[in-house]
C-alpha cells in the first residue's frame, strides 16, 4: 500500500452480530484505537509489520461480537505515519487526542516515544509503546505503558549471554547517536561493569557515514583488541558495518538490540555472517509457545510472510486495551485505566503485568542468531 494512503487510513472491520445490529438499527458503539509508527522512510518495514499485527487483533475482536457496558461494539483503527520523527510524532499525538481515540498502540521508536509521552499523558490517552529507552515510562506518566522489556533488561541480558556463552571479555561499542542507541548504550555500560566485561572502545557513526569513516572506526575496534562488537542502532548502518568487517577480515561477532531481530536485517546483511550476528528480543520466541505459534501461522496465512519484530506486541497491545475495557465496562480511558494498570493478560509474546512505572514485571528476553536466512533462537531467560 502506498505510504500516503496510510497517513489517514481508517480500517473498519464489521462482522457477525455487530453487522446484524447495524442492519437492525441497534446503537453500536464505535471504539477507535490509534496506531502510529513509521510507515514511510527507513523504518517503514518494521512499522508496516507492526500495523499488520494490530489489524489481526481488530479482526479477532470484531469476530467475538463483544459488548462493553451492555452495548455491542465495533473496533476500528485510525492509522497515522509518524515518519520516525519526533516533531511529526507530536503532531500525530495531538491529532489522536482530538479524534477521541480510546488508546494508542505505538510509537515504535524511542526518539518519538520520548517526545510524545507527555502529550498522551496530559490528554489522558493510553499510549502502549514498544520503545525501549528506559526514560519513556515514568511513575508520573499514568497513561504510558511499555509492551516489552526496556533497554535496562535487554542490555543486561545481551551482556550476560556474551560473557557466559561467547566468553567475551573485551567489547567495542558502536552506536548511531539515536535516542534508541542512547538508552541501550547506557545500560550496556552498567551491565558490562557488573559482568566483568571491559569496554575496550566506544565509538559513534551516523547513518550517513561514508565508507572511509566506517573503515576508520573499525580499525579502532581492531586496535583495541576487542572480542566482539556491541552495536546500538538500526539495521541499515549495522548491515554496512558487517559488510565492512567482512572486507577488512575483522573476525568478531556482532551483537545488537531488538531492532536487528528483523527480516529487514536478514535481507540487508546477505552473506556477511562470517563470525556470528546476534540480537536480543523481548519475550519468548513466538514459535516456542503455543499461542505465539498460532499467531505466527495466522499472520503468515493473512500476509504471506512471517511476523517481524513488533507484530506480536502490537497485536497484544490491541487485545490488552480491549480486555481492560471489558473489565471496566467502559471505553472511556479514565474509566478503564485502573483495569489496564492492574492487567494480567497472557498475550502471544508475553504475560502482561505492569509495575508502578508501567513497565513489565516479568520481562523475559530471547537471544537470536541470524543464520542461514533465518532468526534462530539461542537462549531465553
Amino acid at each position: 500500500m502506498r505510504p500516503h494512503l496510510l497517513h489517514t487510513l481508517i480500517t473498519l472491520c464489521l462482522c457477525g452480530l455487530v453487522g446484524a445490529a447495524l442492519a437492525q438499527g441497534v446503537d453500536v458503539q464505535r471504539v477507535l484505537i490509534g496506531v502510529t509508527s513509521p510507515f514511510s522512510g527507513p523504518r517503514s518495514e518494521g512499522g508496516g509489520d507492526a500495523l499488520n499485527g494490530a489489524r489481526l487483533a481488530i479482526d479477532r475482536l470484531n469476530q467475538q461480537n463483544l459488548q462493553i457496558g451492555d452495548k455491542p461494539v465495533r473496533f476500528e483503527l485510525l492509522v497515522k505515519d509518524d515518519h520516525g520523527m519526533p516533531a511529526r510524532g507530536m503532531q500525530v499525538a495531538r491529532e489522536f487526542a482530538q479524534a477521541g481515540v480510546s488508546g494508542v498502540i505505538g510509537p515504535m521508536t524511542s526518539a518519538v516515544a520520548l517526545a510524545v509521552a507527555r502529550i498522551y499523558n496530559q490528554n489522558r490517552v493510553p499510549m502502549l509503546t514498544v520503545a525501549t529507552h528506559p526514560a519513556v515510562t515514568r511513575p508520573d506518566y499514568e497513561y504510558v505503558f511499555r509492551l516489552l522489556a526496556s533497554d535496562a533488561e535487554l542490555g543486561r541480558k545481551m551482556v550476560q549471554y556474551a560473557a557466559s556463552s561467547l566468553k567475551v571479555r573485551r567489547v567495542a561499542v558502536i552506536q548511531d547517536g539515536s535516542g534508541y542507541a542512547e538508552g541501550l548504550v547506557s545500560e550496556l555500560q552498567a551491565a558490562s561493569q557488573k559482568e566483568g566485561v571491559q569496554l575496550a572502545v566506544q565509538l559513534q557513526l551516523s547513518e550517513a557515514a561514508h565508507d572511509p569513516e566506517l573503515r576508520g572506526v573499525l580499525q579502532q575496534v581492531r586496535n583495541a583488541k576487542s572480542d566482539a562488537v556491541f552495536f546500538a542502532g538500526y539495521p541499515p548502518l549495522s548491515a554496512r558495518i558487517l559488510q565492512e568487517m567482512h572486507q577488512m577480515r575483522l573476525a568478531l561477532p556482532l551483537m545488537a538490540g531488538d531492532a536487528q531481530c528483523s527480516i529487514e536485517m536478514l535481507r540487508l546483511i546477505g552473506d556477511f555472517l562470517d563470525n556470528g550476528v546476534y540480537c536480543v528480543q523481548s519475550g519468548v520466541w513466538l514459535t516456542r509457545v503455543a499461542d505465539g505459534a498460532v499467531f505466527a501461522a495466522a499472520f503468515q496465512t493473512r500476509y504471506s510472510q512471517p511476523p517481524d519484530v513488533y507484530a506480536g506486541n502490537f497485536y497484544d497491545g490491541v487485545m490488552l486495551l480491549a480486555q481492560a475495557m471489558k473489565t471496566a465496562g467502559s471505553t472511556r480511558p479514565e474509566q478503564f485505566l485502573p483495569a489496564l494498570a492492574r492487567s494480567r493478560y497472557k498475550g502471544v509474546t508475553a504475560t502482561y503485568e505492569f509495575n508502578a512505572r508501567h513497565d513489565l514485571k516479568d520481562s523475559a528476553a530471547t537471544i537470536l542468531r541470524l543464520k542461514d536466512g533465518a532468526l534462530v533462537p539461542m537462549a531465553s531467560f
